[in-house]
């Protein structure tokens, strides 16, 4: 039980010393985690008998409240060096991190993106970790499938798309809006990547690769906040095929880098032309798959027999449309759309939604539908961005929230290039259809809401990571102080130590009450024992006097015995020591006040 409440102390401490959201100082909690593993090294220390090994390995003297001090001080002082190295190092040691990993991969550090943080993205999550804006890959442009999700949409904006044209405006509603960010064609079983090219600067007038002469393009205006990392994409209506801004960073096919702002309250605003192209406006026409390039027909090869089994269902349908209506009818009739996974099986993400827990969100959907669209020969990838979005009719503004986020399936398509082919169940959980604002209903400012939105968003990281943030001169100060504190205390507590026997007992200890009743009764009656003279000197002082008691030799003995010959303690010896003692003075108090009378 003492073991288990040790075990306890010590993992309080360190949740103590990991700290919270919100939660207290560094100091504050480093002084509780101190206290915390005091006592549970008190509590574990109370046992009434230890075993052999640990009478080994026990102190010869007894703990004192002043050594569990001590040892509280002590770990208060590790726990405030072990803050201050890990938080002095933690750069450094990325940066060394990374310079291994780039010297046996290969690849340039300077070509990194900043800011390697991620976050999972589903229906109705954010596409940035803290800020708005679509940077969900790593900085080798890479995106894992997570293996166990719980994903809770929010209503925060995080971009605004305004149309040029009113007709194009209430003809988007029609269909369904795809504002792209960026899309992967490389799959290894468990994640998403572009395929790698060198970076090229493109500067004005940038045009992008489309083939499409049938379909109308539609100008558009693009707001999204800019993110202090530097990592923005730039985004816009599916298919896009012109843009004004200055200069943009290729990092891969349908991958760009806007230029960095260096007034990041503002957010980015610039206009953008693009075609989208969807499978539903191609239903009447007769189809066929692109030339692939490369990665866009590759499966996994733990997969790959399951996979082209559960295509072999669709391939005996015969042409391409029918095939992919029956691929989308598979998905939509056999598996759940949910927020939560659990994959309790372990195994990998798209493995886990096919075949054994069957439901998640539209990445897994579209991710699946790629693959299969894949064993059915059609070069394939997967686009990230929002579909559905709010609509404000008298600005021609869609407002588009967190919980808009959407990923999709995109086939490449003869003549038509990359065409979106969305497969997660349309209800009102997964893939909501644009809703539409009063007409009178004004849509919000896209400068001061998304400006709003980072302000909360740069508070809230703040609050949230407050408990990990180190001031270093602060730190170094607290430091300072508890070396000096601990200097103190070890030296006044080195001057003031006792001295000790062999096996540990201390050689001053308190007196015994008869002795000190003893030699209070000897002052009394006029014979005080001088400081350095010893109680056997005293005694033979006092035997040459006329009120020297019987019981002087017996008090002698009992006390070299106790302090020279480890006897132990004897109550009732000195219960009657002591009765001597008082009947020893109250006869002579008496005497001498009598003899003081007669004078």
């Amino acid at each position: 039980m003492r073991t288990l409440l040790l075990i306890i102390s010590i993992a309080g401490a360190y949740v103590l010393l990991h700290g919270w959201s919100s939660g207290p100082g560094l100091i504050l909690r480093a002084s509780l985690a101190g206290a915390v593993i005091v006592a549970g090294l008190i509590l574990w220390g109370t046992g009434r008998k230890a075993s052999t090994r640990c009478r080994r390995m026990a102190s010869l003297k007894k703990a004192t409240l002043l050594d569990y001090c001590s040892l509280g001080m002590i770990i208060l002082f590790i726990a405030a060096c072990f803050v201050v190295f890990t938080s002095t190092l933690a750069q450094p040691a990325q940066k060394f991190a990374y310079l291994i990993h780039d010297s046996i991969t290969g690849v340039d550090n300077n070509e990194r993106m900043s800011g390697d943080h991620t976050r999972d993205i589903g229906d109705g999550s954010t596409l940035g970790q803290d800020h708005a804006g679509p940077w969900i890959f790593k900085k080798n442009l890479e995106r894992d499938l997570p293996q166990q999700s719980n994903i809770k949409p929010t209503n925060k904006p995080e971009a605004f798309l305004e149309i040029t044209n009113h007709h194009d405006a209430t003809s988007l509603l029609d269909s369904r809006i795809y504002l792209s960010t960026f899309a992967f064609s490389q799959f290894n079983g468990s994640s998403w990547s572009a395929l790698p090219s060198p970076r090229t600067i493109q500067e004005a007038p940038i045009r992008f690769p489309k083939i499409i002469s049938e379909l109308p393009s539609i100008p558009h205006r693009i707001y999204h906040a800019a993110n202090p990392t530097g990592q923005n994409v730039f985004t816009s209506l599916q298919g896009a095929v012109t843009t004004d801004v200055k200069t943009l960073t290729k990092l891969a096919e349908s991958i760009y880098l806007l230029p960095d702002n260096l007034d990041t309250g503002n957010g980015y605003d610039y206009y953008a032309t693009s075609q989208p192209v969807l499978l539903t406006q191609l239903l009447e026409k007769k189809i066929i798959p692109a030339r692939a390039d490369k990665g866009e027909l590759v499966l996994p090869q733990d997969m790959l027999k399951r996979l082209r089994k559960t295509a072999s269902h669709f391939k005996k349908e015969p042409d391409t449309i029918s095939q992919l209506r029956a691929l989308r009818s598979y998905l939509h009739k056999n598996y759940t759309y949910s927020l939560k996974t659990t994959n309790k099986s372990g195994s990998s993400p798209l493995e886990n939604f096919l075949y054994t827990e069957k439901r998640g969100y539209c990445e897994h959907f579209a991710t699946a539908a790629a693959l299969l669209c894949r064993a059915l020969g059609i070069p394939s990838r997967i686009a990230y961005g929002w579909s559905g979005g709010l609509f404000y009719p008298a600005q021609n503004m869609f407002v588009f929230r967190a919980k808009d986020a959407h990923a999709w399936t995109e086939i490449k398509i003869k003549g038509y290039g990359w065409v979106v082919f969305d497969t997660t169940p349309p209800d009102a959980n997964a893939t909501s259809e644009t809703e539409t604002a009063p007409d009178n209903e004004q849509a919000p400012d896209p400068n001061k809401a998304l400006n709003t939105d980072i302000e909360k968003s740069n508070q809230d990281h703040d609050n949230a990571t407050a408990g990990a943030r180190v001031d270093h001169k602060k730190s170094l100060a607290v430091l300072g102080a508890l070396c000096l504190c601990l200097l103190i205390f070890f030296t006044l507590r080195y001057i003031n130590r006792g001295q000790t026997t062999p096996d540990g007992r201390p050689i001053t200890h308190s007196q015994p009450s008869y002795l000190v009743h003893f030699k209070q009764t000897t002052a009394a009656l006029g014979y005080p024992m001088p400081l350095g003279r010893t109680l056997r000197q005293h005694i033979l002082k006092l035997k040459t006097t006329e009120i020297a008691p019987k019981f002087l030799d017996d008090l002698l003995a009992y006390h070299y015995q106790m302090t020279y010959a480890d006897t132990n303690k004897n109550p009732a010896l000195e219960k009657q020591l002591n009765q001597n003692i008082r009947q020893w003075k109250n006869t002579y108090t008496k005497k001498l006040s009598s003899n003081f009378l007669v004078e």
